[in-house]
Formats: structure tokens, C-alpha cells, sequence
């Protein structure tokens, strides 16, 4: 009986390991194309942007506590500025150990997420400065990510967001401010320092390969597109060094690849990127290596479109992106539901929450285009090599918080589920809004609370888990009600001074079927459905 039924489970197991695939299934030989994917293969990710570098507009009330309310934060260094080293070390190191939690990769698993890109600066490798008001310590909370990234098996991709001098002037390099990289040497040289010291952590054996792909910078202003920008020549050059950076530091384990180098675009039509990886003096000979293009749809004049014109963009983009995939891979690094911008004077949205937001939406009509965005923009970028949401959470802004469409229905538990007939040959209507595929979904029109979710989605997995529910200067939300109709406050208030925070931390045993993540070939992964893990486990199980 053993024996018989162990190939249907060892089937069961390798199509279930397949459908999760993500980063580790993409490799690119010398001169392209891409190589390694199958049509269900892609990556499905989120970032987890606002954990190691600030931005104000994600979290307008944590950089607003006094005495920070006092002061314009812009930026992260700002930030330690006013509070000073000992002050901003207190804070920070509370954000870190809990922005991000382990509950949250559980979420990322069960709603099939393969990857998580995780943004960090220069300031978290090397030493700094003393001029510099920056503080380290991230490492040690990234090392627990990892770890849970590994337990749960999540590829990752590293990405450095800031680099001395700064690459594009905004907030999510650190500082806001002139472009200064290319004005020094020192700063390209403490720049490639940072990358080895970043590469040589994360390849160490002890993470078990699972970091996947190393970004060698995060969206790079250049001229003439950005007055303050630095010239093509000066980042082409660049990349050339940080990619020798990387391979001289990786640690490659065996049976597997080198680390994949991620290049973003320089917001540079994707197409352009051919001449780069055709030229012997910069990416010819390369190997295992990715594009890297955010796609927003909410600055400028795009808060003027019509819903059916952000969809019709999306459709006359597909061809470019059909292209350029057989050249390279291409990852969509960051996109968002977000057809506004929120926050941007971050001062205005001290004190206001997701229900603030939600409260305006139409839910039919409003979270009905929502649904439908978030499906054709993963329907375009699956023609790629997949997509990475940006980002996991937002205090206000919920289109651009994953939990929070999640929670609201505008992105579905299943990525794949598609409600929409879908023509990647149409260069306009490509998205049949008209004649969905059955029933189209109803939406709340309150913000779902999500340590209620995650509770909820614990208890479904079989982990049990023990719930500590800290409640810092928690704040409630007027008005937000749960689903049986009862107010709540809101879990959306995410971190440190602004809400509730649920931390649900596995302790490795589910209710009796196995134990501990000590005892390899005995536990299973949550995001597996659980009758057929627990299936698979005591066909595993019989064989020792």
C-alpha cells in the first residue's frame, strides 16, 4: 500500500512545488535570451518597502511623534538628524523588529507569493560616516527575514535602494537631495564596498541559498530625463563594476545558480536595455542576469485619466514587454493599484488611517476597477518574468498597502484566479470588463480588519501559534466597523506609535502532525493546503 501510492505523492509534491516557483526557476546564459521558466513559473512577489528605509508618505504618523511633529522629516536622515543617534537607534530598532513579522510571510505563503524584495540601504553594509546621521543594526532583523523566507520557501531578491551620494535624488535613497553620487569618487567606491559586503552576507550558506537575485540600485535618475540625473555613461559604468562586485562576493552553494544581477531601467524604454547586454565592454558576457522596470500609473497627468484609459495603456504596453522578454527576463519591481498619489505632503495625512480612504470608494464601481487593474497589469507582466507589489503595507494609502487589497477583495487570495477574459493581441480593451468569467465579486465598504484576517488565516493553516497583540499608543478608528458589525480598531494602523500590531509567531508545531522545523522531512510548509501536506508528509513519513 506504501509503495503504491508513493508516486502520486511524490507527483502531488513536485506540481506543488512548481506552481510556487518563482526567482530560483530564471536564468539568462551570456548574450540571452532567458532561459529556465515554464508558463507557470513567474515571479509573484511583494516588497517590503518602509521596513529599512523610511518613506513619510507610507507612514505619515510614525515620523510626526514628537518631536518630530515640530520638524519637516523628508527623508530617513532627517529623521536621525533631529532625534540623534541614540534616539533614532531606540526608535528604528522598535520599527524593525516589528514592521515585518513572521505572521507576515505567512500571509505572503498562503496567498501565493513566491518572492519578497526587500530595499536596504548603503548605510546597513559599511561604516558611517561621521557626518552622516545614519545608524545600522538592520542586519539582524534582515537575518530573521531570511530565515522565515527559508522556512516558508520564499525567493528573495536584495535590493539596494540607497547609495552613498545618493542615485536619484528622492526619499527612498535616504536623503532627499542633489544627486551626488557621480561627484565623487569615494561615493562609487563606498557604493561597491556596500554591494560586496550586502552580496557576501546574504549568499552565506547558512540561508540556504534562498536569497535569489542582488539589485545593484534602485531607480537611478539620468540625463537628460532628469536635469539633476547622472549620465548614461557614468551608470553603465557602474553597473559593469557592481556586477564584478557581486560575482567576486557571492558564495555560490552547490546544485545551484550564481545570484541573478538585477539592473533597473533607469526609467529607459525596456527595448533600449538590448544594446546594453549586446555590448562586449559592458553586459555581453554576462550571466544570470534581469531587467528590472516599476510601472506606476498615478503621477502627472494620470490622475486625470478614465479608468478605461489606465487600462488601455496597460494594453498598448504589451507588445514592448512580448519583446523585450526574449532578450532578458524582465521583473516588474514595483507597481500598485494606487491611480492617485497619497500623502505626498505627508503632513496633511497625520492622524488619518485606511478608513479614510475607504469611506470615499464607490464599492462597486470604484473596487470593481481596482480588481480589474490589479488583473491586467499581472496579466502584462506575466508576459515578463513577473511581478513585485509594492508594497506589503501603507498606513493611508490602501491601493498601494498588498494587505490591505487583500483584505478588501481587490486583489484576490489566489494570484492566478483571473475573473476577465484576457487578449494580449488587442492594443486597446485587451481586458474584457464587459463579460467576466462568472459572477463578478461584491466588496466591503469598510476597512477589513487584519489581525482578525490573520488570525483567521492561522487558525485555517493548522499552525498553532500564540497571539500577542501589543497595543502602543493604539489608536482607534471612528467608525470601523468588522464584519459581524461591531466596531474595532483598525489593524491597518501598522506600526510602532500607530496602531494595533498583531504578532502571530509559529513556534513550528501544528496541532500533533509533526514537529518541530527541527526534525527535517517531518514538517510542511503552511502554504500548502493542508490535506494533501499532511498527506504528502506521511508518505515521506513511511519511508524512515
Amino acid at each position: 500500500m506504501r509503495s503504491s501510492s508513493l508516486p502520486s505523492l511524490l507527483i502531488a509534491w513536485l506540481c506543488l512545488l512548481r506552481n510556487i516557483a518563482g526567482l530560483s526557476t530564471w536564468y539568462t546564459p551570456p548574450g540571452g535570451p532567458p532561459t529556465g521558466s515554464t508558463v507557470g513559473d513567474k515571479v509573484r512577489g511583494i516588497n517590503l518597502g518602509g521596513w529599512f528605509i523610511l518613506e513619510n508618505w507610507m507612514m505619515p504618523d510614525f515620523v510626526s511623534v514628537p518631536p518630530l511633529d515640530q520638524y519637516d522629516i523628508p527623508d530617513e536622515w532627517t529623521y536621525c538628524s533631529v532625534l540623534g543617534k541614540e534616539e533614532c537607534s531606540n526608535r528604528l530598532t522598535q520599527h524593525w523588529s516589528t514592521y515585518i513579522d513572521e505572521s507576515d510571510f505567512i500571509m505572503f505563503k498562503e496567498y501565493g507569493l513566491n518572492t519578497v524584495r526587500i530595499p536596504m540601504g548603503y548605510w546597513a553594509w559599511i561604516d558611517i560616516l561621521g557626518f552622516e546621521p545614519y545608524i545600522n543594526g538592520q542586519t539582524t532583523y534582515l537575518d530573521q527575514a531570511l530565515e522565515w523566507a527559508k522556512k516558508y520557501n520564499i525567493d528573495v531578491l536584495m535590493d539596494m535602494h540607497g547609495l552613498p551620494g545618493g542615485q536619484n535624488g528622492q526619499d527612498n535613497q535616504g536623503y532627499k537631495g542633489p544627486i551626488e553620487m557621480p561627484n565623487n569618487s569615494s561615493n562609487t567606491e563606498r557604493g561597491l564596498q556596500a554591494i560586496e559586503a550586502m552580496t557576501k552576507h546574504v549568499t552565506d550558506p547558512k540561508f540556504g541559498g534562498v536569497v535569489k537575485a542582488i539589485e545593484l540600485v534602485n531607480e537611478p535618475h539620468l540625463t537628460p530625463m532628469y536635469d539633476n540625473g547622472m549620465s548614461w555613461d557614468f551608470y553603465a559604468g557602474f553597473l559593469v563594476q557592481a556586477y564584478q562586485a557581486v560575482r567576486s562576493s557571492e558564495t555560490v552553494m552547490q546544485g545551484n545558480h550564481e545570484v541573478m544581477v538585477v539592473v533597473h531601467d533607469a526609467f529607459q524604454p525596456i527595448l533600449n536595455w538590448q544594446y546594453f547586454w549586446s555590448e562586449p565592454s559592458l553586459g555581453l558576457n554576462w550571466t544570470n542576469y534581469a531587467l528590472d522596470s516599476h510601472y506606476y500609473d498615478a503621477f502627472g497627468d494620470a490622475a486625470n485619466k478614465t479608468y478605461q484609459e489606465h487600462l488601455d495603456s496597460l494594453c498598448a504596453y504589451i507588445s514592448d514587454v512580448t519583446e523585450a522578454q526574449t532578450h532578458y527576463p524582465v521583473i516588474f519591481g514595483e507597481f500598485s493599484l494606487g491611480v492617485n498619489t497619497y500623502c505626498v505632503d505627508y503632513q496633511s495625512c497625520v492622524g488619518k488611517s485606511i478608513w479614510d480612504y475607504i469611506w470615499q470608494l464607490l464599492p462597486q464601481d470604484d473596487s470593481l476597477f481596482l480588481r480589474q487593474f490589479w488583473e491586467l497589469q499581472t496579466n502584462v507582466f506575466e508576459t515578463a518574468s513577473g511581478w513585485i507589489f509594492w508594497a506589503a503595507k501603507n498606513e493611508y494609502g490602501a491601493p498601494w498597502s498588498w494587505q490591505q487589497s487583500v483584505a478588501q477583495g481587490w486583489i484576490p487570495k489566489d494570484p492566478s484566479e483571473k475573473l476577465y477574459p484576457y487578449d494580449p493581441a488587442a492594443t486597446s480593451s485587451c481586458l474584457d470588463i464587459w463579460q467576466p468569467n462568472g459572477s463578478e465579486p461584491t466588496f466591503p465598504d469598510y476597512p477589513v480588519n487584519l489581525t482578525a484576517m490573520k488570525v483567521d488565516l492561522v487558525a485555517a493553516t493548522h499552525i498553532s501559534v500564540s497571539l500577542n497583540v501589543t497595543a502602543s499608543a493604539t489608536k482607534e478608528v471612528k467608525g470601523t466597523r468588522s464584519q459581524a458589525g461591531s466596531p474595532t480598531p483598525s489593524a491597518s494602523q501598522s506600526i510602532g506609535q500607530s496602531g494595533t500590531k498583531a504578532e502571530l509567531v509559529a513556534n513550528g508545531e501544528d496541532s500533533g502532525s509533526h514537529s518541530s522545523t527541527g526534525r527535517a522531512g517531518r514538517s510542511i510548509d503552511v502554504g500548502l493546503s493542508v490535506p494533501l501536506g499532511l498527506a504528502i508528509f506521511f508518505g515521506l513519513w513511511s519511508l524512515s
